[in-house]
């Protein structure tokens, strides 16, 4: 088990590696392009790139999020992606086990794996349930990491979309005259924008 533990803490101390040292590189950048952004004075130049967005999230998952400045986000990513790779390696761990009681074929006594006892029969059903829920595992972080890339792209195009306060939706009874001198009463509704 402390093979375990010290496994999914140096990987989560490289990730976390990896997100400081793309923010710093973020930063310096963005104060780097700001400051020629400044002195030529375009307008097209200030322009929310959805490339970078794209590029940084495939680089760094999170870091698109960072770009287009969307830090509340950047926790729920790594959360997902964490859990969903603790349960890798933990199921990888457990099919491990499971195989090699498996591989060493039926010698009549229930086989010890991490505090119980199996018969033979079950070693196989073990070994099959962690590696099927291993690929599902993988293919969950595999999903954060590509919808990471795609929340990014999309909040990069949505950069400059300006949400007025003059958002309104109003219905109210209205009474509607036909040409043929009848009235009808309904609603009328009325939304601005």
């Amino acid at each position: 088990m402390n093979l375990f533990y010290s496994r999914t803490v140096k990987i989560s101390q490289r990730l976390i590696c990896l997100l400081c040292t793309g923010i710093l590189l973020l930063a310096a950048n963005n104060a780097f392009s700001q400051d020629a952004d400044t002195a030529s004075g375009s307008p097209a130049q200030l322009k929310h790139s959805p490339r970078k967005a794209v590029f940084y999230s495939l680089i760094v998952p999170g870091l698109g999020q960072v770009y287009n400045q969307k830090y509340w986000k950047v926790p729920f990513i790594y959360g997902a992606g964490g859990t969903f790779a603790y349960f890798v390696i933990f199921n990888q761990d457990k099919y491990k086990k499971f195989r090699e009681a498996n591989d060493q074929g039926d010698t009549g006594e229930p086989v010890f794996i991490d505090g119980s006892y199996y018969d033979y029969e079950i070693l196989a059903r073990g070994r099959d349930y962690y590696r099927r829920n291993r690929d599902l595992c993988v293919l969950g972080t595999a999903a954060i990491y590509f919808l990471n890339v795609i929340d990014a792209m999309i909040d990069a195009h949505f950069f400059y979309y300006d949400v007025s306060d003059d958002l309104s939706f109003h219905v109210q009874p209205a009474v509607f005259k036909n040409p043929g001198f009848t009235a009808a009463i309904g609603f009328q509704i009325d939304i601005g924008f």
